[in-house]
């Protein structure tokens, strides 16, 4: 069994076939290709981040990975494990959260929903009260644990969810819009408590998202999908520094100068305003260029938001 290789995928496809016709006796069909040829290898000693538009193929991929869809074609393996023929062991080292998608029990108290976990994955109950009041504290509940879900909030909500999903420390944990719908506030706490439990406990997490700091604050290695491609694989800080650029919007006294600059350094016009991006390890000369060559009036300086990066990578491809 590979211990250390967390998830090998190689050549893999995953096809849809959806009726087009609304015939009894002769229905037409066809395959809608949801992954397409997808190879790439992951360790467990990083959290992975899932990037891309709707439709992309996120949520399949993660369904391919925790067994619940087989594949079309081509081999996967995850922890050593082919998911989708589901062996008892497998399980007990993977947890699944799917954001808006409830586990627990409705009009128990929460605590008591939680408690299923210890008979499912045949832990004790010291190791259980040891290990709910080491994640109340790092989600900061308290008295709610005893309150139905009936009567919580959609963040409270999510903080059991979430806390059910891995309350058995398995080695490997599939989050699917893990934030989707929470504050701001929630959204923060919750990735602090991935990062506390990757780091306290060695969980591996794998991130779908559409939101993008929830990869950037919490995967060093991330994937970028766009129609069941690849389009990137890798370290997350590598693929913000190539594409980061600075945004420099300059003020000056003439459209004439403002022209010459734009020429020169290869910018936007907007009347008498110029807007340059420039890569941030270029930024500094750029600008000692600007004032001592041209009476500039003001300027601005702004990075480009990680949201921004992604974005144009996703349209650039």
């Amino acid at each position: 069994m590979e211990i250390d290789q967390a998830i090998k995928l190689q050549s893999l496809y995953k096809n849809y076939r959806v009726k087009t016709s609304v015939s009894l006796f002769k229905p037409n069909f066809k395959d809608i290709a949801a992954i397409r040829g997808v190879s790439f290898i992951h360790d467990m000693k990083q959290n992975l981040g899932i990037f891309g538009k709707n439709g992309a193929g996120k949520t399949t991929l993660i369904k391919l990975l925790t067994g619940i869809l087989p594949p079309t074609s081509g081999e996967i393996k995850v922890l050593g494990f082919i998911p989708y023929k589901l062996k008892k062991e497998f399980k007990k080292q993977i947890g699944l959260f799917q954001g808006g998608k409830g586990q627990l029990i409705w009009d128990i108290p929460a605590i008591q929903s939680l408690e299923l976990s210890r008979y499912i994955y045949g832990y004790s109950k010291d190791e259980f009260l040891q290990r709910l009041a080491d994640f109340s504290k790092a989600l900061d509940i308290g008295d709610e644990l005893n309150q139905p879900l009936r009567n919580m909030s959609l963040g409270q909500r999510c903080k059991m969810e979430l806390m059910f999903s891995f309350l058995h420390l398995p080695r490997l944990v599939f989050l699917d819009e893990p934030t989707s719908g929470l504050d701001i506030i929630t959204r923060s706490n919750l990735r602090s408590f991935i990062n506390y439990c990757h780091q306290q406990y060695g969980i591996c997490f794998v991130i779908s998202s559409h939101n993008v700091k929830d990869i950037t604050d919490c995967c060093k290695s991330c994937i970028i999908l766009d129609k069941g491609h690849i389009l990137y694989q890798g370290d997350t800080n590598y693929l913000l520094e190539k594409y980061q650029y600075d945004i420099i919007s300059i003020n000056v006294d003439s459209e004439d100068m403002a022209k010459e600059i734009s020429s020169k350094f290869d910018g936007k016009l907007n009347g008498s305003q110029v807007i340059l991006e420039t890569s941030s390890s270029d930024t500094d000369e750029v600008i000692t260029q600007l004032l001592s060559q041209y009476n500039i009036g003001a300027f601005k300086l702004k990075r480009k938001d990680t949201e921004d990066i992604f974005t144009e990578i996703l349209k650039n491809e």
